[in-house]
């Protein structure tokens, strides 16, 4: 292969790694937007019958339009484990070049917290408590840990604190709801929850641009 042969080959190579980068990037956008509303469109679905929110998330299991609660944790669960997969199989990429540059993109541990939200899914808070229970720690308190232990970028200090603070929200929740207004916490866990998803959700925008940036100091994308 002659130097002209390389350079194009290389070029080739280089636009397939911005093409799929970019894909990457938007799908951790995309993500972060379905953590945010989830609650949101739940509320707003559930209006027929009630105009105030449950007290979780996971109440919204017996909502009337139940397939709003379903089709939006499916939609989630889908979207982290494929984001998992994504990582996985860059670790398969030949070119040394691509694979690092893929590989930032999508965490393999995703996969469990897809996992976690099916099991969410699958098993009420009411007929199987602990089992519901044991499926939204292991997301929840996962993602946290998550943020605090990964340290494979420049914002470990933001995933530290947001880490943290998710870990705060909910051990907040847990304190009012069984130590001091038990029956009558105003500070539900729907809303621990949902300062959870916005804070996991938060973090990856902040992974997703901090990549972008990553990648246009690379010059991937001259």
């Amino acid at each position: 292969m002659n130097l002209q042969d390389m350079k194009i080959t290389a070029q080739k190579a280089g636009k397939k790694v911005v093409k799929e980068v970019d894909h990457f990037a938007k799908l951790e956008r995309f993500i972060a937007a379905v953590l945010i509303f989830t609650p949101a469109i739940l509320y707003w679905a559930d209006l027929g019958c009630r105009d105030t929110f449950r007290d979780s998330i996971s109440n919204y299991h017996f909502m009337w339009a139940g397939h709003w609660f379903g089709s939006l944790l499916t939609l989630a669960a889908a979207l982290f484990i494929y984001n998992g997969a994504q990582h996985m199989s860059a670790q398969k990429e030949k070119q040394a070049l691509v694979k690092k540059a893929k590989s930032r993109f999508g965490k393999g541990y995703n996969i469990i917290f897809g996992v976690a939200l099916f099991g969410v899914l699958f098993f009420d808070h009411i007929t199987f408590k602990w089992t519901h229970y044991i499926f939204a720690s292991i997301f929840f308190v996962g993602c946290a840990l998550a943020m605090i232990l990964t340290r494979e970028s420049r914002i470990n200090t933001l995933g530290d604190v947001l880490g943290v603070l998710t870990l705060v929200f909910l051990g907040f929740h847990l304190l009012l709801e069984y130590l001091v207004w038990k029956d009558h916490n105003p500070f539900t866990l729907l809303w621990a929850e949902w300062i959870g998803l916005i804070l996991i959700a938060i973090y990856f925008i902040a992974e997703s641009l901090q990549r972008d940036r990553q990648e246009v100091a690379a010059h991937l994308y001259d």
